[in-house]
This record gives C-alpha cells, sequence and structure tokens, in this order.
C-alpha cells in the first residue's frame, strides 16, 4: 500500500508573509472559518482551554486567497 502524497503547506508565519498580513490575522481567519487549515500533533486534554497541535495552511488555500485580490486586514470588509 503506497502512502498519500504529503499536501504541501505553510506555517501561519509563511502564510502572513505570502498575503502580507500579520500571523494574528492568519489565526482569526482560521477561527473564523475564512481560511482552511490543517492541524498536527497533540490534541489538548478534556476542558482545556489550548486548542493543542500546530496549525498548517495548505498551499493551494494561499494561492486561491490570492487569486481573489487584495488581501485587506479586516476580513469582513472584504465583499
Amino acid at each position: 500500500m503506497a502512502l498519500p502524497l504529503k499536501l504541501p503547506t505553510l506555517s501561519v508565519k509563511e502564510a502572513a508573509t505570502a498575503l502580507d498580513v500579520h500571523p494574528s490575522t492568519i489565526y482569526r481567519w482560521v477561527d473564523e472559518g475564512e481560511l482552511a487549515s490543517i492541524r498536527y500533533g497533540k490534541q489538548p486534554a478534556e476542558g482545556s482551554k489550548k486548542r493543542g497541535g500546530e496549525i498548517r495552511i495548505p498551499e493551494y488555500v494561499i494561492d486561491e486567497r490570492l487569486r481573489r485580490g487584495p488581501v485587506l486586514e479586516n476580513s469582513k470588509a472584504v465583499a
């Protein structure tokens, strides 16, 4: 059985640089569902406020976002 191909991904910092926004904007967009992401690593303990794991953004998500035009820090202003 062959292993699946690894999806090329970017870190939050790399995604922020590619989109020319602050890393906190990337975290907000992920939380709001504006940006698809993958979370790797341990899951937090039951009842913990921590989210656990590392967030990675697939490259195709960044490419699609860049094709939509200029990125604004306030995602709600984008129509």
